[in-house]
This record gives structure tokens, sequence and C-alpha cells, in this order.
């Protein structure tokens, strides 16, 4: 009895919009100074403004500084690493002995150094997808920052 009364979901769509859908296929977005093409000097003015003085803006630039540093970090697995050290130890005896003759004492400098390097195969490319991630979202955060300025 309660079903009788549905609707029914398929709606009809008027014919004006699947001309401007067929008129333009790609749905071309707005160019990031749309406003220019009011040629109004006032609002050219309010939006530059708007602009530098917009916190979330500042925000998705930031965003996209992160990224780009996130990339080169993720980036860095595909290198390989090379650490190095040093050590210089000095030691010096006295020259008195336990039964009161000296013999002068002894001074002893030890340096060592070490060197290593080592790389990571990437066998089955986790470290080149997760490289690619990263430069892909840095991509993301350069479209998000241009949504931002648009809306």
């Amino acid at each position: 009895i309660l079903t009788k009364d549905l609707p029914d979901p398929a709606l009809d769509i008027p014919e004006g919009y699947k001309a401007a859908r067929l008129a333009n296929p790609n749905g071309a977005t707005p160019t990031l100074d749309w406003w220019r093409g009011f040629r109004s000097k006032e609002l050219t003015r309010l939006m530059e403004e708007a602009q530098t003085v917009n916190l979330d803006i500042a925000a998705a630039t930031s965003r996209i500084m992160q990224a780009d540093a996130q990339a080169r970090i993720t980036g860095a697995a595909l290198l390989p690493s090379v650490s190095g050290g040093g050590q210089e130890t000095y030691s010096r005896t006295s020259g008195s002995s336990s039964s009161g003759l000296t013999n002068g004492g002894r001074e002893v400098v030890t340096y060592s150094a070490s060197l290593s390097a080592s790389y990571e195969i990437d066998f089955w490319g986790k470290n080149r997808d997760a490289a690619l991630a990263a430069e892909e979202t840095s991509t993301a955060n350069r479209f998000d920052r241009d949504v931002v300025a648009l809306t």
C-alpha cells in the first residue's frame, strides 16, 4: 500500500541542458583571473587585494611547499645512503711506577675513520611508487590552490 505513492526517480532532462553539454563537452573551467573580463578597475583592485590577503590561499600555498618537501624526502629512498665517521683517542701513561721509579711515561694517539654506503634494491617498485605518489600529491595540491583561488 505504501509503495504505490513513491515518485519515479527517473527525471527528464530538458533539451537545453543536453545541448549545452554537447556544445562544450569538456566543461571548460573559468580562468583564475575571470574578473578581468568585466573590465572594472574597482573589481580588479578588490580581487587582487582579496587574493593577496586571503589566508585560505596562503594555507593552500603552504600545502604545496609541504608536499614538495615530502616528495623530496620520499624520493631519497631511491638514492644510495652514504655515512662516514671519525674518531681520535688520546691516552697518556704516567711516568712513575709502583716501585717509585720514573720511566718517562708514554703518549698514544689513535685515529680511526669509517665510511659505509648502502643501497636498497627496489625490486617490487615500492620506493618508486611512493615517490611517484608524493609527486602526484604535490601536483594535486597545486590544483587545489587554484580551486581555492577561483572560489
